[in-house]
């Protein structure tokens, strides 16, 4: 016969344990002078580092927020700073964060969420008491132990040693259910290696006012980012100097630490101002260098900055990095620059040639301007004059044709062959509109002599450009 009895008095048990009340739970309920949690980031170098609440993991830097003084008032003076994650002794970190917040969860949700947890079981108990069926029997009693097994690695081992013995009890009477179904007593799948409660290490007492700023002066000296080590050092010289709001600028040691700072903080300065100039230096050199195509130049330019850096003591990676980064477009420049001069030189013969060959053309189209310009202001020119004029435009365009251009300036000839028989449809047209007096027509001849020397005059700027080296 399946014993109720049994499973009931397993669930009183259960409730039992959940109102156990000792010394011990009575001083984790006794409430800390500090509102938020105090972790502790070790340093490898042995020292620590207050973080005021939590800190954070972010790529490979350490983010914390130090107290600069003391940190028993509802809103203490805080500063964020990021250190190097390589500075980090993580292994005792870690077990001092872990316990801590151990001892956070017992102070606060622990026994609220282990009477939830007895009652659940309990009242599983209870039901498996009442059901009729073996096998869901066995389900939820099986289901129950699982539950229980899995409580103290999500709840930071909180009274993991009651729960542990719950479970041994638990254990017995699953026995015997499975017994009773002609299953083995002991079920594999329950069996499995406790999860290892969080280490008791001693909760170091909250730092003092004179501890903050020790460990805000050792914060900044860790600091992975060099404006972060300035504004921190210039948070401490001012808490501690004359303006400071706190009374701790009066106390006999605040002389000594704001010395350090200030000390720290003209390093800081000077080691800015030093790197300032070799930004400032070198990036004037690079540009010049750069309009000159000056490859070996700005090569010589890196080796410099390398130097520098090395005599400055590397203490400004990230502007070092900028400036490399910022020599290395220039380098690209001044190689592209120097590789499209050696082309125009390669090509500049040829141009020549073509300039030379084109010039009885541009000077016969030249001399023809006055008269399309008038075309194109329906302000002339005489009857008398369109002939010559339609006469030279087209001397101009067979010079033109008799010029073989070189591929690159393809482009250029064709323009001009257009500028140059626009311009003859512009004189033709304007014969035309003079003979029949239709305006109409002769606005068509204006519209094709603004087109043709639009055309032109874009054509010479092509050419010379195309001429031109590309060296300023």
């Amino acid at each position: 016969m399946f014993p109720i009895g049994r499973w009931r008095r397993l669930a009183v048990t259960v409730m039992c344990a959940a109102i156990v009340v000792t010394a011990a739970r009575a001083e984790i309920r006794a409430q800390s002078s500090v509102d938020a949690l105090l972790y502790r980031v070790f340093l490898r170098d042995g020292s620590s580092l207050v973080s005021y609440g939590d800190f954070a993991r972010v790529a490979d830097r350490v983010v914390l927020s130090i107290p600069l003084g003391a940190v028993d008032g509802p809103s203490p003076p805080l500063h964020l700073v990021s250190i190097a994650e390589g500075a980090v002794d993580w292994d005792r970190t870690d077990r001092y964060t872990e316990a801590v917040r151990s001892r956070h969860y017992a102070a606060t949700r622990g026994e609220i969420d282990f009477e939830a947890l007895s009652a659940n079981v309990a009242k599983a108990l209870n039901d498996v008491a009442t059901l009729q069926d073996p096998a869901q029997r066995l389900a939820l009693a099986t289901e129950t132990r699982r539950r229980l097994a899995d409580w103290p690695a999500a709840h930071h081992g909180y009274r993991a040693r009651d729960v542990a013995q719950l479970g041994t009890l638990l254990d017995d009477a699953i026995g015997d259910l499975r017994a009773a179904a002609g299953l083995s007593r002991i079920d594999l799948t329950l069996v499995a290696t406790a999860a290892p409660l969080p280490e008791s290490l001693p909760e170091m007492p909250a730092p003092t006012e004179r501890d903050t700023f020790n460990q805000a002066l050792a914060a900044a000296s860790v600091a992975a980012d060099a404006t972060e080590r300035t504004s921190l050092l210039e948070a401490i010289a001012y808490s501690l100097g004359p303006s400071g709001a706190a009374p701790v600028n009066r106390a006999p040691w605040s002389a000594g630490t704001l010395a350090k700072a200030s000390a720290a903080l003209a390093a800081e300065v000077k080691t800015d101002r030093d790197y300032r100039n070799v930004v400032d230096r070198i990036l004037g050199r690079a540009d010049e260098r750069a309009r000159r195509a000056d490859v070996a130049g700005i090569e010589k330019l890196l080796r410099e900055t390398l130097e520098a850096d090395d005599k400055l003591g590397r203490k400004r990676p990230e502007m070092t990095a900028a400036l490399l980064a910022t020599l290395d477009s220039r380098l690209d420049s001044a190689r592209r620059l120097r590789l499209a001069h050696d082309a125009w030189a390669a090509r500049r013969e040829g141009l020549t040639r073509y300039q030379r060959a084109l010039r009885p053309a541009l000077d016969r189209f030249r001399r023809s301007i006055d008269g399309v310009e008038k075309i194109r202001q329906l302000s002339g020119p005489s009857p008398s004059a369109l002939q010559p004029l339609a006469i030279r435009l087209n001397e101009a365009l067979r010079e033109l044709n008799r010029v073989t251009a070189p591929a690159e300036a393809q482009p250029i000839q064709s323009m001009l062959a257009n500028a140059i028989q626009t311009a003859i449809r512009a004189a033709a047209s304007r014969r035309i509109a003079v003979t029949s007096g239709n305006m109409a027509t002769a606005w068509e001849a204006a519209s094709a002599a603004a087109g043709a020397l639009l055309i032109f005059e874009r054509a010479q700027d092509e050419l010379a450009k195309l001429s031109a080296s590309p060296l300023k």
